[in-house]
């Protein structure tokens, strides 16, 4: 019954391809377009909100010591290489995980150009320009001989000395020499400014400036770039909360007493999740509106197809079929011709994606191409649903025809 259904159906289409375009415009439409953004949401929602984080800095837990933890406990430790290196080995964090540290963080007496300054002075890992989105105007970064070697070089902040000194010249930090190497690119200030921005820094390679300043080697903070992997759904902020509890326990070998405190990532639920789940239900219900109105045009056109074949309805009533037959024979052209404007649409959804793909790749960031599969499925069922529903009434009205004034019909 289905094959000679979707003959029929091809027949129509050979013969009369504008009634046929028309009769499915509706489904071809709303299966189209239910793929299509599908797709289009779920990339553009990952790629949102890991713009979003890295803007936000949700991306970025900072692990630094409670100091009044350490105070008002004599056996609380305070944050060692032990920890960053557990944190860095651990099979606990996704392999994409960044994990680097900072030292010092004081400020410390430097001259340059026979004038006195009291700059900002940070130790960084060879991961720090990365992690807090640093980059240099003039000179370079940081070269793994550098920390190797814990060569005498510094990184300055845009602002960290009135001097403007350049690539090459000479500041002493303490009575010691260090090269400066790079000037950073100004940073955009938030919040309170001074030490806390990095303008007003000078970066020394860690080894370089535990060798010269901090022989204690523990480090001031502890950071953690998170990167959800590619089958994790959900905000990025879930997944740092998530690695959050996991660098706790990590943090809790060894420990008494919490004697740390995280800053970056906050536990409140923020706005993103609403809006980008309001924004989808909006565009999912168009589609089902779409695809119910092509439901309508359907039935409309297959109560016209009755009519023009009420001869050949009552020749099938007159040699024997019964009334069920009648109706299965026309639930199934309606379903036949339901998903053959299903399967244009996913073929039209496809190219579409794969054109969107690389238009965006080449003018807006990397997209990749991308068919939800969840999204097929459900457009077919929900075609093959549609296709049965509005195909009822219309194979109802031929089952109920009276052989004998069918044919009598012109």
């Amino acid at each position: 019954m289905m094959l000679a259904s979707l003959r029929t159906t091809l027949d129509l289409f050979r013969t009369q391809k504008v009634r046929f375009l028309l009769t499915v415009s509706g489904i071809f439409v709303g299966v189209a377009s239910l793929v299509v953004m599908a797709s289009l949401l779920e990339v553009g929602q990952g790629i949102l909100q890991q713009s979003s984080a890295q803007a936000t800095g949700d991306d970025v837990i900072t692990v630094q010591n409670d100091w009044q933890a350490n105070q008002n406990h004599p056996e609380a430790k305070r944050l060692t290489r032990a920890d960053q290196e557990a944190i860095t080995h651990s099979t606990l964090l996704s392999p994409e995980t960044t994990v680097t540290a900072t030292y010092g963080m004081r400020n410390r007496a430097a001259s340059f150009d026979q004038k006195e300054y009291e700059p900002f002075t940070i130790g960084v890992g060879p991961d720090a320009m990365s992690v807090f989105k640093l980059s240099v105007e003039t000179g370079r970064e940081f070269t793994e001989d550098d920390f190797a070697e814990a060569r005498r070089v510094i990184i300055l902040g845009a602002e960290a000395i009135d001097g403007k000194p350049k690539p090459g010249d000479v500041i002493r930090v303490e009575g010691r020499p260090f090269t400066v190497v790079g000037v950073l690119k100004k940073k955009a200030e938030m919040g309170p400014g001074g030490p806390w921005s990095w303008n007003q820094r000078l970066l020394f390679p860690d080894r370089s400036y535990m060798i010269n300043f901090d022989p204690t080697r523990r480090p001031s903070t502890i950071v953690v770039k998170v990167v959800p992997p590619p089958e994790f759904v959900g905000m990025v902020k879930d997944y740092a909360l998530a690695t959050r509890t996991v660098l706790d326990i990590l943090l809790m070998r060894g420990r008494t007493v919490k004697s740390y405190e995280f800053e970056g990532v906050s536990d409140g639920s923020g706005t993103e999740v609403i809006i980008v789940n309001t924004i989808r239900a909006l565009l999912y219900l168009t589609t089902v509106f779409s695809m119910i109105v092509g439901g309508i045009n359907i039935m409309n056109i297959m109560l016209v197809t009755v009519v023009e074949r009420t001869r050949e309805i009552g020749l099938r009533r007159a040699v024997g079929a019964s009334r069920q037959a009648i109706l299965q024979q026309f639930l199934s052209e309606t379903l036949a011709i339901t998903l053959v404007g299903a399967l244009f649409g996913l073929l039209f959804a496809v190219g579409t994606l794969g054109f969107a793909s690389w238009a965006l790749t080449r003018w807006l960031t990397e997209w990749p191409f991308r068919v939800e599969l969840w999204s097929v499925g459900l457009a077919l069922g929900f075609s093959s649903v549609i296709g049965l529903v509005f195909g009822v009434y219309p194979a109802w009205r031929a089952s109920r025809m009276d052989p004998v004034e069918a044919l009598r019909s012109d």
